[in-house]
């Protein structure tokens, strides 16, 4: 009898010290995040039709085509705008005061101050900054301030300029209105925030918003598309010129670009760990190609690389390998990484 009671308690025992012991599931399992070298080809297009958007832990990539919108409103809580400038050269803002949005008709364009934003991502600096000041309720426009956008000459001359002055932005929606400069007709918008994406995006042509971050900006870390520059000719002189490279994630990543010090395969950890890490949008940009005038061909610039860090504390080492697919195509921008590991 005795016995049979100790064998009791320590079955007991044991199942009351295994379930005490046993770790809870996860909510979210972290990602399984491949080890070694890998390799990715980002299909741009030969007429950069796509976008593509890639996360470094899931290794999944999102497509979508490029330049569907012309404006996009912050979702992150400070408003503020953007303009899709990697339409055309052409692609630009310019703002006018003291004029009522509806009597704005007759302008002399060439007079005008045209900007386009800083590729950057530094929001002082793009061609519709301060267009909300901070009120006790949300923020406001300013009455008086109409911006002009010129959507490039691949428009017809009545389609080509957009009058646009921004009302609020006030619990997550934002309210502007809109007319073409040489029409009478102005229209009304109200965009509702997504705090699943990074802007909410509007187009003139289709009168609606768009859809241009096909995933959660969660699940994203860099995207490959086009956007404007100002890049210096052989000459020094600046030009604004359209170009595709890659942008991050701020939300997401921080990236580091290393090289010319040390090489790409002794890259390390402690490396990583012990750099300075940027939030700016194009910290990898596009110069990690040149074009070779003599070869009529972009090249793979040598000895850049760089680190990325994630908001999950993983680090990550980079470079690209080609930017020509295999039948000799532009547009098929080739990248190489691997996870480092303590």
């Amino acid at each position: 009898m005795k016995r049979f009671i100790s064998f009791t308690f320590l079955i007991s025992f044991l199942l009351i010290h295994l379930v005490s012991c046993h770790k809870e599931e996860e909510l979210y399992p972290a990602p399984q995040v491949a080890e070694g070298l890998q390799t990715q080809t980002f299909e741009m297009g030969e007429n950069y039709s796509n976008q593509l958007f890639f996360d470094f832990e899931s290794q999944q990539t999102a497509t979508n085509e490029y330049g569907l919108w012309d404006i996009g409103l912050s979702c992150d809580g400070i408003p503020h705008a953007i303009i899709c400038a990697g339409k055309n050269t052409n692609y630009s803002v310019a703002r006018i005061s003291g004029i009522p949005i509806e009597n704005v008709k007759d302008i002399n364009f060439k007079s005008l101050n045209w900007k386009y934003d800083d590729p950057k991502g530094n929001i002082d600096s793009n061609a519709l900054s301060g267009c909300f000041t901070k009120v006790d309720l949300g923020y406001e426009g300013n009455p008086n301030e109409v911006f002009i956008l010129d959507l490039g000459s691949d428009s017809s001359i009545e389609n080509r300029y957009i009058k646009l002055q921004f009302i609020s932005a006030i619990g997550g929606n934002y309210q502007f209105k809109w007319g073409y400069v040489f029409d009478s007709i102005i229209q009304p918008v109200t965009l509702k925030t997504n705090e699943s994406r990074n802007y909410v995006y509007y187009s003139f042509g289709k009168e609606t918003e768009v859809e241009n971050e096909p995933v959660d900006n969660k699940n994203w870390d860099v995207v490959f598309t086009t956007y404007k520059d100002a890049i210096p000719d052989k000459n020094g002189v600046i030009y604004p010129y359209i170009i595709r490279g890659v942008l991050i994630n701020p939300k997401k990543v921080e990236v580091a670009e290393v090289g010319d010090v040390i090489q790409f395969n002794d890259l390390t950890y402690a490396d990583a760990i012990q750099n300075t890490y940027s939030k700016t949008l194009n910290e990898i940009g596009y110069d990690w190609k040149e074009y070779d005038q003599d070869a009529s061909k972009y090249t793979i610039v040598p000895n850049k690389y760089y680190l990325l860090k994630t908001n999950k504390e993983n680090y990550f080492k980079l470079r690209f390998v080609d930017f020509y697919d295999d039948q000799g195509r532009k547009g098929f921008p080739k990248m190489a990484w691997e996870l480092l590991n303590p």
